[in-house]
């Protein structure tokens, strides 16, 4: 891409295509369960450019409006077209984006977005202070660090082996990424593609219950629900939920215009 090699990995299959982006901090190995249990579509995981895995950043970006134009230059690159997307967090955020300012042939088929970044003001204060306990769960003894891993409802921390990989990936590189804008509804209102989304509804980092209404109320057919007992990241606590969203995603169709 014109900002750099893009880091994508490839299961080959005959359905539909999905393509897989991760959320900040964490790289394409986050989506190899869900890989493995959709053998039947040809499923792509990109490490998003700027963050911590593969994918080599020569250019920089500049504003919130390179990341649509650098995941459309990875998608076509791919030789992929009306992919079904499925991000978490800040890769829900790329999906969305990507969503809004695609057209014609290059829309996706569908939008999968959990506890998606950008529909509703992210809660700093509360992210950091996640964060923060977290780098003390990394450094504390088992015991500890799975009690605050269930305080937080931060499945990783509850994982030693996961855990070690997302510190490794950390180390060294920071992110490199500009701040992400909340939508508008103007441009949320433009999104012609089926978009599911789904909350945790022990989530911190938004108000989840705004999330979305919003997304019900801004999204022509836009979908979206609470999960019960989840934190943020759900997608590996709530493996069932978020695998039957995106094979229902997988049915929807979007008009050839």
């Amino acid at each position: 891409t014109s900002f750099g090699p893009t880091r994508v990995y490839r299961w080959p299959g005959g359905g539909p295509p999905v393509v897989f982006l991760h959320g900040m901090g964490d790289t394409s190995i986050r989506w190899i369960p869900y890989a493995e249990q959709l053998g039947d579509h040809d499923v792509y995981a990109v490490d998003i450019m700027g963050d911590v895995g593969a994918s080599r950043q020569t250019v920089g970006f500049t504003s919130a409006a390179d990341y649509p134009d650098w995941l459309d230059q990875t998608i076509r690159g791919l030789g992929v077209t009306r992919p079904t997307i499925v991000g978490e967090s800040l890769g829900g955020y790329l999906a969305l984006a990507h969503a809004v300012t695609a057209t014609g042939a290059d829309r996706p088929a569908a939008t999968v977005a959990f506890d998606p970044v950008g529909v509703v003001k992210l809660r700093l204060a509360r992210f950091m202070a996640m964060g923060a306990w977290g780098l003390v769960g990394t450094m504390s003894p088992g015991p500890v660090r799975r009690a605050i891993g269930r305080r937080l409802h931060q499945p990783l921390l509850l994982d030693k082996d996961g855990l070690r990989l997302y510190v490794a990936g950390q180390r060294g590189h920071p992110p490199k990424l500009p701040p992400l804008p909340v939508f508008t509804d103007e441009e949320l209102a433009t999104i012609t593609t089926p978009v599911r989304v789904l909350a945790g509804a022990r989530s911190t980092v938004f108000d989840v219950e705004r999330l979305v209404k919003r997304v019900e109320t801004t999204i022509p057919g836009g979908q979206a629900r609470l999960l019960q007992d989840a934190g943020h990241g759900f997608t590996l606590t709530h493996f069932d939920d978020c695998l039957a969203t995106i094979r229902s995603s997988l049915q929807l169709t979007i008009p050839d215009r």
